[in-house]
């Protein structure tokens, strides 16, 4: 079940400055069935918009939307997107509520559902009760549920394994111990990171070997989704790169399954899945740049033995955050799940 109608859609995009909120607005405002009436930022409020960001420098025709401060938000918006930082949305849902159906929010607040957990890794979601419901909504994965009004969208690193482990865990084919490691470029860490580029460039190394947010949630999302519990040691590590994510995760086959097992599971998966694209035996091996700039997952599964690796790659601020929401909505109001988000040239090689 999902929303249909023929008009265009208003939306609205919260935290609208940082590098989710410019990507978002820029894939929204090529989008044509979204037509984008509010941007809100608490540092940029009055600011026009198309002069702040960069991908808007070279329009002939720059839009007069200005930025405006969250509070100044009025009237109904059949979607907003909310790129807030962790932790502002629960403190003003309900003024955001009041104003629309939907609400797509990339930021972690509601990706998790046991309360020690949120108390760990996002305590304002316990300190502010939303009785609008919340739904975790992997595009590819996820049934459609219009009774919850936030659509809450997995994390970059958090899908990038997903789709590592999806197809394995789906049929049942690995033991339940899972190690995963995700590297990530540094516009994960968003705008407001205090890692100084002189840290990052030319390096490589663990930003946080233990603890990561995005463990409980990928073992929150195949066991609410698949109904197997998988205990998994998540590490992740920065990489010297503004962009992209590979994640790698590393599993024990159960006796009697086979790398061709393994095949037919990726592919029976994920075949059907616009934007995920599974190598097959002999076709090649995921890479960031290749998924740079796309809304696209590149996904590789090798077998030795009982030994399985399957690693995943996406462009963090696209697949992992901003093209993730778009889908979504995509798929909320009926639209082709492809909409707006057909930009295969953008991922370029070499």
């Amino acid at each position: 079940m999902n929303i249909t109608d023929n008009r265009k859609k208003r939306v609205a995009i919260l935290g609208g400055s940082g590098f989710t909120g410019a990507e978002l607005y820029r894939l929204l405002g090529k989008h044509p069935q979204f037509d984008i009436d509010f941007v809100s930022s608490e540092s940029k409020a009055g600011q026009p918009v198309d002069k702040y960001f960069i991908s808007s420098i070279h329009k002939k025709k720059p839009s007069p939307l200005k930025f405006s401060k969250l509070a100044e938000l009025s009237g109904h918006y059949d979607a907003i997107f909310s790129c807030l930082p962790t932790g502002a949305l629960p403190k003003v849902v309900e003024h955001v509520a009041e104003h629309t159906d939907y609400i797509f929010n990339v930021s972690g607040d509601y990706r998790l559902a046991d309360s020690d957990q949120l108390q760990q890794h996002y305590p304002e979601t316990l300190k502010h009760p939303f009785e609008g419901g919340w739904h975790y909504f992997i595009p590819e994965f996820s049934p459609i549920d219009l009774t919850k009004k936030i659509v809450n969208l997995p994390g970059c690193m958090a899908v990038a394994t997903l789709y590592t482990l999806y197809p394995l865990v789906a049929h049942d084919l690995i033991e339940p111990r899972v190690i995963t490691d995700a590297k990530t470029g540094s516009s994960g860490g968003g705008k407001a990171t205090t890692e100084h580029h002189a840290e990052r460039a030319h390096n490589f190394r663990a930003y946080k070997v233990h603890g990561h947010r995005h463990k409980p949630e990928v073992e929150h999302a195949l066991s609410s989704h698949l109904q197997h519990t998988v205990t998994l040691q998540f590490s992740v590590y920065s990489l010297d790169l503004p962009r992209g994510i590979m994640a790698t995760s590393y599993s024990l086959l159960k006796e009697g399954v086979s790398a061709v097992d393994v095949k037919k599971a990726f592919y029976s998966t994920y075949a059907s899945k616009p934007f995920l694209h599974y190598f097959k035996s002999g076709g090649g091996s995921p890479m960031i740049k290749t998924v740079i700039g796309t809304n696209y997952a590149e996904i590789g599964a090798y077998v030795e033995g009982q030994s399985c690796v399957s690693i995943a790659t996406i462009d963090n601020l696209i697949k992992g955050a901003a093209g993730q929401a778009v889908q979504a909505a995509n798929l909320y109001f009926g639209f082709d799940e492809e909409t707006g988000l057909q930009f295969e040239g953008e991922g370029v090689w070499p």
